[in-house]
């Protein structure tokens, strides 16, 4: 199968013209190859939306030697191998991977490994939005200390396959049906459920901070009403007495649900979600709008704190988000 195939940005046998489109992309990887016949072709197609980078990457009938220094401390890429093997030196271990298994690089350690007839999709996420959307599933008061995942992830585990599967399935819609949408709330949604999965299904630091909320929260109906109802009308002037009246509960009720549910009140999901949205926009396209514009748009009237809003969402200001991803 073919992976991302509307998303190629490259294909070449040039070793060099590959070592600076991963660099470009990814991290910086020294790439070797091994052996008078081998066969060199390499593919790279990636896609970024959102929050949501997602490449396949693919070296043909070859060996490669691989070298890469620590670059980001913030940086994680998760290898999901589609074809080959090979075996890998990471943080101190020695790693074997095949078709199917799951190599969560953390950038801010050297990786140095041997592939051999190597693809793999490969999803970079970033460990400060991850921990984000962690206090943002389990309450803000959660003490989260530095997010670290196993290296190797064991193919037979179920939440693999779950995961794995999902990741699957994004990079299908995102070369089929989504690719001419350009909708931000869908894409905003997959990244979602993406950091969701990662963190509750694969083994990490957090893992159990999320699955104990997981296994002891059950979200009542009138709590899905309201998110539903906030969904649908975020671009609209939305007050606590319209999402109370479409979830069918009083004030009261539909506080502690929210607080119990997601850690935090009905309007401050509000706000959290409308940023969410206007980051979307700000890191594809502003259609010329400017920030300020932007920012009216969904519903943020005093731009001074607006500013401050974002910023401690996303860690960066909107201006730098643009400059970022211009």
């Amino acid at each position: 199968m073919t992976y991302l195939q509307n998303h190629t940005i490259l294909s070449s046998s040039d070793l060099d013209e590959v070592r600076e489109s991963i660099k470009n992309l990814a991290s910086r990887h020294d790439l070797d190859v091994h052996g008078r016949n081998a066969d060199f072709s390499a593919r790279v197609a990636a896609v970024e939306c959102d929050d949501l980078n997602l490449m396949h990457v693919s070296f043909g009938n070859t060996r490669l030697s691989v070298e890469s220094s620590e670059e980001d401390d913030d940086g994680l890429l998760l290898y999901i191998v589609t074809s080959g093997k090979g075996v890998a030196c990471h943080s101190g271990c020695e790693l074997e991977f095949s078709r199917d298994t799951g190599f969560m690089r953390d950038l801010s350690a050297p990786v140095s490994a041997t592939e051999d007839n190597f693809s793999a999709l490969v999803l970079r996420l970033s460990k400060s939005k991850l921990k984000n959307h962690t206090r943002a599933l389990v309450g803000e008061n959660v003490d989260l200390m530095g997010l670290k995942f196993d290296p190797l992830i064991d193919p037979a585990m179920p939440g693999w396959n779950v995961f794995r599967n999902t990741v699957r399935y994004v990079a299908e819609a995102l070369d089929g049906s989504l690719q001419e949408l350009q909708n931000p709330m869908i894409t905003t949604q997959m990244t979602d459920m993406l950091f969701t999965q990662c963190l509750s299904l694969l083994p990490n630091s957090y893992q159990d901070v999320m699955n104990d909320r997981a296994t002891t929260m059950v979200v009542p109906y009138y709590v899905k009403r309201a998110r539903d109802y906030i969904h649908a009308h975020l671009d609209k002037k939305l007050g606590l007495s319209d999402i109370s009246m479409a979830a069918g509960c009083g004030y009261r009720g539909l506080q502690k649900g929210f607080m119990d549910a997601f850690g935090m009140t009905p309007m401050t999901y509000v706000r959290s979600v409308r940023l969410k949205r206007i980051r979307a926009i700000l890191t594809t396209d502003t259609n010329g709008k400017t920030v300020s514009e932007i920012a009216q748009q969904w519903g943020f009237t005093h731009m001074g704190r607006f500013a401050q809003d974002y910023q401690r969402e996303f860690g960066e200001l909107p201006s730098e988000t643009i400059r970022k991803y211009a």
